[in-house]
C-alpha cells in the first residue's frame, strides 16, 4: 500500500487569520469574538492572546495580510524587466486601482479595511510606504535607461502617489469610475514633462 504524503500543517497565525475572516464573513465583524475565531481555527481562546491580544489586532493583522498579497503582486510587475519602466509604472498604478477596487467589492474586507483604517492606520501608512518603495524602484529604472532626468527619487515616488490618490482613495476611487486609465496617463504625462 502505498504511503500517503504527509500534508503540513498551516503555519498557526495564517490558520488564525484564515479563521477569523471565516468568522467575520458568516458572523459579521461586530459579532465575531475571540472564541468564536479560536474554535474555528481549532485551538483554544487563551492560545489565541499568545498571538494577537485582541479581536481588533486580529482583524488589523486580516487587512494587512491582504494588502502584503496585494503588494507582493504588485511588486512582480514593478520588477518586470521585460517592459520600460514606464508601462511597469503605469501595470502597477492600474493594478493597484484593480485591487482596491476588488477589496471594497468585498463587503467584508470593506468593512475591514475601514475599521482598521480608523483604528489602526499604521496597517495603511506601512502599505502605502511599500508602494511608494516600488514605485520608486521603476523610477530610479527610468532614471538608469534615462528615461527620466535624475531627481529626487523619493520625492518623485511621493508625488506620484499624491497625484495618484483617487486610486488608492476607497471613497474616491468608489466615486471615479473607470477613469484610472485617465489618470494615470495623466499622471505618467506630468512626469515625462517633469524630468526631461
Amino acid at each position: 500500500m502505498a504511503e500517503r504524503p504527509e500534508i503540513a500543517p498551516q503555519p498557526v497565525p495564517d490558520r488564525l487569520l484564515d479563521a477569523a475572516l471565516e468568522c467575520f464573513r458568516r458572523l459579521g465583524i461586530q459579532r465575531a469574538r475571540v472564541e468564536d475565531i479560536a474554535s474555528a481555527a481549532g485551538m483554544a481562546r487563551t492560545a489565541v492572546y499568545r498571538f494577537y491580544p485582541s479581536k481588533r489586532a486580529i482583524a488589523a493583522a486580516v487587512v494587512a495580510r491582504v494588502l502584503l498579497t496585494d503588494e507582493a503582486r504588485l511588486a512582480d510587475l514593478a520588477r518586470n524587466r521585460d517592459r520600460s519602466p514606464v508601462a511597469r509604472l503605469k501595470a502597477v498604478l492600474l493594478a493597484e486601482a484593480e485591487l482596491m477596487r476588488l477589496l471594497l467589492a468585498d463587503r467584508c474586507l470593506a468593512e475591514l479595511l475601514a475599521l482598521v483604517l480608523l483604528e489602526n492606520s499604521d496597517v495603511w501608512e506601512q502599505h502605502r510606504r511599500g508602494l511608494r518603495g516600488l514605485y520608486a524602484g521603476v523610477l530610479r529604472d527610468g532614471q538608469r535607461a534615462a528615461r527620466w532626468r535624475n531627481g529626487n527619487i523619493e520625492a518623485l515616488a511621493q508625488t506620484v502617489e499624491d497625484l495618484t490618490r483617487p486610486l488608492h482613495d476607497a471613497r474616491l476611487l468608489l466615486e471615479s469610475g473607470p477613469r484610472e486609465a485617465a489618470l494615470v496617463d495623466a499622471v505618467l504625462e506630468w512626469l515625462e514633462r517633469r524630468t526631461r
